[in-house]
């Protein structure tokens, strides 16, 4: 079935509430932490205080004597002389009826430890490359070096105008879902298994069950209708999931495990940090002739990349013709880090664009000119919805940015704007990129059902991350089939409602999308097919407009409610399914795309006296393709950019290096901005429906933190190399490199 977008759009593009909005305002919502089954037990987990030891010896005995305990188990095969290799590595968990009985339990267990060597930060690890602190392959905590390059660089650095040399950097962040992770398990007489997880793939939760402990797939649901955050951290029932479902089957009970605030801090996931040199050169024509990056990050004691180094978007597509990358992963004693909404890209954002704004500064030049003198070029012969007009897209942003937040007016050279007093004034921009195309492998489904009372509903196992997925799959059925979105009840977020794949790179709507497109055509078609011969009308000549469906070739009409009724005892229903194959199908061409570009510019004050850091305005623009909820569009690239904002002032880890200890896993000293420090925020979406759907939940945190920091450079003339821009890292930057300039 060819499929398409309708020409003439009612709804589609337009701003529509959140369905769900005043559910989850007035606590109407039930998320996983609201759920409480009859006979439920409180789950928890001992973990490892040392960042590295041994276990001599463990005695689980004492526990399960302890009064309203039902159920414990080691961990991950915990016993004497396995190792554990942070603090906050998982031993043991306990099921009791109430959590103060299990937490009493959890102290009961009797563990002794062989305290041994640990490696925290990044900066022992690198003076100590042969030491060996974390498990796994690999003879050192620091890897080799992954390296690329292109052209001849050293040649190029001889031969420019000006080449700059800088360090730049950002901490280790912690996810921090403000619903932590964990599940109720909850085991049936017949074998069943029934999950009500924070997830952001419920159907992957599922199956993991299925292969971790056997159960029937036919008899594993997992459930979220709604959940606090995952920002790529939920993808599986994890440590404490699986914990969870074993305690329930060893207990007879169900058990409910979620982490709290300071294991969610320490064991649930972290944004990677990044930290290197940089050499850039350049022509007074502002292009730049060769850039060099040689970086390093930890994501704790697991191992892989720790920064996508390719230099998005100008090396990515070719725009700079030498240069050459090395990026090195280095594993300490913390918890392992996790997918967190664009992994890898803000930090090679990070180790770019200011290192861009330094260069433009170098050759007295706006850094505005070097961008364009370096946009990615088009493909001329088009090679798809991308290749063919990416220049253009860039140019166009570049041009509704600078409008928007009057550029051509405020900017300065660095450290030479406005005023005489301490509070100096600066702009910054950033470019970036991101996939965001539908999910391969098998499709995503939806079901769409029209009852005789007029009644419509879609169904799918998708799960609602936060970006309004209730309220797309009811406005894309709502445009078909000439309803309001309030008329389609959108039922999501179980497993068992047909296949659909986890919200991650940015990829549910563009996936989920077309195939509630695809649904709500096939249940119309139905609708037609089996009503139009109940009312002498042949299916084909059958259209429906806003609230009612018209016979144009007998010039008859029905109220909506009027021709379902026409259903009887029957009902219409079809069934439609995507996945990025389909995408590349011509009959199936500007459905769902990918690849998207944006430009943000950070306008702040900084305060010279006190280092402090104030953004009064970002202003983000954002090719999306074609927007299904513009105001949940919105609403995501806002979200993007005050997360992007956090990156750049307040957040970050920190880790004790005598204790191997994160002092800070809480939201007391683990710093947020709070209402005060948000600036005025403008978005623009660069609709493109010719270019189908395609995912921006990710792109729009990917450039403002480098932003941020270009404006805190403009602003007083000195680079602060180092995210976040505390106040003691001006102050250090100022006292290094001079005064502001007046």
């Amino acid at each position: 079935m060819a499929t398409k977008w309708p020409e003439k759009r009612r709804l589609l593009g337009t701003k529509i509430k959140r369905l769900d909005g005043p559910d989850k305002a007035t606590g109407k919502a039930k998320y996983t932490f609201d759920i409480n089954r009859p006979g439920m037990l409180h789950g928890m987990i001992l973990r490892s205080p040392h960042a590295r030891a041994k276990i001599k010896t463990l005695d689980l005995t004492p526990a399960e004597k302890m009064p309203g305990v039902k159920a414990v188990i080691a961990i991950n095969n915990a016993k004497e002389g396995k190792e554990l290799y942070y603090t906050g590595d998982e031993i043991a968990a306990v099921a009791a009826d109430t959590e103060e009985h299990a937490q009493d339990a959890l102290r009961a267990i009797k563990v002794e430890f062989d305290v041994l060597d640990h490696l925290v930060r990044e900066e022992d690890a690198l003076k100590n490359p042969t030491k060996k602190t974390v498990g796994g392959p690999g003879s050192s905590n620091v890897g080799n070096p992954a390296t690329a390059a292109k052209g001849d660089v050293e040649a190029a650095f001889g031969k420019s105008d000006a080449v700059v040399t800088g360090t730049y950097g950002a901490s280790t962040i912690c996810h921090h879902c403000l619903e932590s992770h964990g599940l109720i398990a909850e085991w049936d007489s017949d074998g069943g298994l029934t999950l009500w997880a924070s997830t952001q793939a419920t159907v992957a939760v599922a199956t993991g069950m299925v292969q971790s402990f056997g159960v029937p797939a036919g008899k594993v649901k997992c459930i979220t209708h709604y959940m606090g955050g995952g920002f790529g951290s939920k993808f599986g029932a994890g440590v404490e999931g699986n914990a969870a479902v074993a305690l329930a089957k060893k207990a007879g009970a169900p058990v409910k495990l979620m982490l709290d605030r300071a294991d969610e801090a320490t064991t649930a996931g972290n944004r990677p940090s990044v930290y290197g040199t940089v050499k850039i050169a350049g022509n007074k024509d502002g292009s730049i002739t060769a850039y060099e990056v040689d970086c390093h990050g930890t994501g704790g004691v697991a191992g892989g990349n720790t920064v996508n180094i390719n230099l998005l978007p100008y090396v990515y597509m070719d725009a700079i013709p030498n240069w050459k990358r090395a990026h090195r992963v280095v594993r300490t004693n913390a918890g392992a880090a996790r997918a967190f909404r664009a992994p890898g890209h803000p930090q090679n954002c990070i180790m770019t664009e200011p290192a861009v704004d330094d260069l433009a500064a170098k050759l007295d030049i706006d850094p505005l000119v070097i961008r364009r003198k370096n946009l990615p070029p088009s493909d001329p012969a088009g090679g798809g919805s991308w290749n063919g007009i990416r220049n253009t897209i860039y140019n166009q942003q570049l041009d509704t940015a600078v409008k928007l937040s009057g550029w051509k007016e405020k900017w300065h050279p660095p450290g030479r704007g406005p005023g005489s007093g301490p509070v100096k004034h600066g702009l910054g921009m950033a470019l970036h990129t991101w996939g965001g195309g539908a999910q391969g492998g098998q499709p995503n489904q939806c079901t769409v059902l029209i009852g005789r009372d007029g009644s419509v509903t879609a169904e799918s196992s998708t799960q609602d991350l936060g970006t309004g997925m209730r309220t797309v799959a009811a406005v894309v059925v709502a445009e078909i089939l000439g309803l309001q979105p309030t008329d389609v009840v959108t039922k999501i977020g179980e497993s068992n409602l047909g296949h659909s794949t986890g919200s991650g790179g940015s990829t549910t709507t563009p996936s989920q999308a077309p195939a509630v497109l695809r649904g709500a055509v096939a249940a119309r078609d139905d609708l037609f097919a089996k009503v139009g011969p109940r009312v002498g009308a042949d299916p084909t000549d059958l259209t429906i407009d806003a609230g009612k469906v018209t016979d144009s070739k007998n010039n008859k009409s029905w109220s909506w409610k009027e021709f379902c009724a026409r259903l009887g005892m029957d009902q219409a229903k079809g069934v439609g399914d995507w996945n990025v194959q389909m995408s590349n199908q011509a009959e199936n061409a500007n459905v769902s795309s990918i690849q998207v570009g944006g430009v943000q510019v950070a306008e702040c004050t900084v305060d010279t006296e006190t280092g402090v850091v104030l953004l009064k305005h970002m202003v983000a623009v954002q090719d999306c393709g074609l927007v299904v909820n513009r105001l949940t569009c919105e609403s995501q690239i806002a979200g993007g950019v005050i997360m992007g904002l956090n990156y750049a002032l307040f957040e970050e880890r920190i880790m004790d290096r005598a204790t191997g200890r994160q002092v800070n896993p809480d939201m007391e000293f683990y710093k947020l901005g709070g209402i005060r420090d948000m600036p005025k925020v403008t978005v623009h979406l660069m609709d493109m429906p010719e270019r189908g759907v395609i995912g921006v939940g990710e792109p729009p945190i990917v450039s403002t933190a480098a932003a941020i920091s270009n404006a805190v450079f403009n602003a007083i003339g000195v680079r602060v190399p180092i995210l976040p821009l505390t106040p003691k890292r001006v102050l250090d930057a100022l006292a290094k490199g001079g005064k502001a300039l007046s």
